[in-house]
């Protein structure tokens, strides 16, 4: 009985190893992409197995899945928090601002919930996607605590919403491919910042992973032309670990406000034991990363996050 057992570690160790291989193909087929998703998920069972083994005195399995891991690990470690100093506080002249980005999910959530969770992380931004008629009309309140909008709402996963504490100097709609996004430039005490929110394509076909890893792109392009501080956020259907989004970081030279700090999740809340981070705030070098804050459910399908931020202020050209 005892050698069946251990037969069958060696056997699911093997095929554990194979499984965490895929991702390394992410670029070759749209499906090994979706496999970096769940990196996360891939090392908490490698490390049971890799317990087992060493326990077994299964040495050469566990080399071989212990490399794999490691391979694994390797786009997670970024995100993992640090241990080191926190970095230095921001100037006393910078605008410290809270941005929120959330997907409420255009069949299903608890608008009075979700009020309640806008009411108290007290956001400056808040961005909402998948944002319905239906949505428009449960969220009305937020009218009142936030002086200023942009709505547009459709019918289905796509319509999109932006609410301000502070002013706005512009704010508009654009078509990124084949869905909107928002483009607004936001006025603080420290200066304009300007925020680009969207909700890309979810690749669960190739033409609709094309089309997500074509929103990055058009992400990039629409960066690259704007000058000062900027802020992307919103759902990008992508992870931290996959290399479209790392390319798209090293890309646009923004940081994303969970690297260094947390591996928290934001899809989906039904099933938390496979969350993953698909909903990102993305800034520029000009802000500083104070928090980064996964916010409660609200029975949509995603978690809100949060990102605190310091902008600090433009030094005057001499």
């Amino acid at each position: 009985m005892l050698r069946w057992l251990e037969s069958s570690l060696v056997t699911l160790a093997g095929f554990t190893a194979a499984l965490g291989l895929l991702p390394l193909g992410a670029r070759l087929w749209w499906v090994f992409d979706l496999t970096t998703n769940f990196r996360l998920q891939y090392l908490g069972v490698a490390g049971v197995l890799l317990v087992l083994l060493a326990l077994g005195r299964k040495w050469l399995p566990a080399a071989a899945l212990l490399v794999v891991a490691a391979l694994n690990a390797w786009p997670v470690l970024p995100y993992v928090p640090r241990l080191a100093r926190a970095p230095a506080a921001p100037p006393v002249t910078a605008a410290h601002l809270k941005v929120l980005t959330v997907n409420v999910s255009f069949w299903r959530f608890s608008g009075r919930r979700f009020r309640e969770i806008v009411a108290e992380a007290a956001p400056d931004v808040l961005l909402v996607v998948e944002f319905t008629p239906q949505a428009e009309q449960a969220l009305a309140e937020l009218d009142k605590m936030f002086p200023l909008q942009l709505k547009a709402p459709a019918e289905g996963p796509y319509g999109i919403a932006l609410w301000s504490r502070f002013p706005l100097q512009s704010a508009f709609t654009f078509p990124l491919g084949p869905v909107p996004a928002v483009e607004a430039r936001v006025e603080t005490p420290a200066g304009a910042f300007t925020l680009l929110g969207a909700h890309l394509v979810s690749p669960t076909l190739p033409r609709r992973a094309e089309q997500r890893n074509e929103g990055l792109e058009l992400l990039a392009e629409r960066r690259a032309a704007l000058a000062g501080p900027v802020i992307i956020a919103g759902d990008f259907n992508v992870t931290p670990y996959s290399p479209y989004y790392s390319d798209w970081l090293a890309t646009t030279g923004l940081t994303d406000s969970r690297y260094g700090r947390t591996l928290s999740t934001s899809w989906p809340a039904v099933l938390p034991i496979l969350g993953i981070p698909i909903d990102h705030v993305a800034v520029s070098n000009e802000f500083v990363i104070l928090a980064h804050h996964r916010l409660p459910a609200f029975g949509s399908d995603h978690w809100g996050i949060m990102a605190e931020l310091a902008l600090q202020p433009v030094s005057p050209s001499p």
